[in-house]
């Protein structure tokens, strides 16, 4: 099933089981949230596999993808935990490809987050590893000068992460592209 933004000039499709809620954010960012309730945890009842669409405007000096410098630069920028740019521990992630595509950077990568942890000797556990795949363009909203950054991301819990759910998610990225 597509998902239309005409604001923006874009679609992408998402699986027609998924369900669909809006929000707005703090200072003029929005978010299109896709969950599969059908990849519920076994454990703990938390949705594993879902997707957003976030929207962060931007100032008018980012005229481009480039301002922001290469893909390689982003993906170490946005990918890499800021905990060990920091020298401490932040969970782990490894990028398996970042590419520029449809005047886009797409990433594809996993990570393994860590939370504070609740009571007991630890003062962090981690989390079930992630995989993502995100798309990061800048997009012009309807007729207004000035760009959006705009973040397609889906992920799942890596051990969701087979030849169905791959190519449920190669699908969905690979449906990106522009409304005529």
């Amino acid at each position: 099933v597509p998902y239309r933004d005409e604001d923006y000039g874009f679609q992408i499709s998402v699986p027609a089981t998924w369900e669909v809620s809006r929000q707005r954010l703090s200072g003029r960012r929005r978010g299109v949230f896709f969950t599969d309730p059908g990849s519920r945890s076994g454990d703990d009842g938390t949705i594993e596999t879902l997707g957003y669409v976030a929207y962060t405007p931007l100032r008018d000096d980012f005229t481009s993808l480039g301002s922001f410098g290469s893909v390689d630069d982003v993906a170490q920028a946005t990918i890499l935990p800021k905990g060990e740019l920091a020298g401490g521990d932040s969970g782990s992630s490894e990028m398996i490809s970042a590419v520029k595509d449809k005047n886009a950077y797409v990433f594809d990568y996993v990570a393994t987050p860590t939370v504070p942890a609740e009571g007991g000797p630890s003062m962090t556990r981690e989390l079930k590893t992630q995989h993502f795949r995100t798309i990061f363009t800048l997009l012009p909203f309807k007729d207004n000068a000035g760009l959006t950054l705009v973040t397609i991301t889906i992920q799942t819990t890596q051990d969701r992460y087979d030849g169905a759910t791959k190519r449920m998610f190669d699908d969905i990225i690979g449906s990106y592209g522009k409304i005529s």
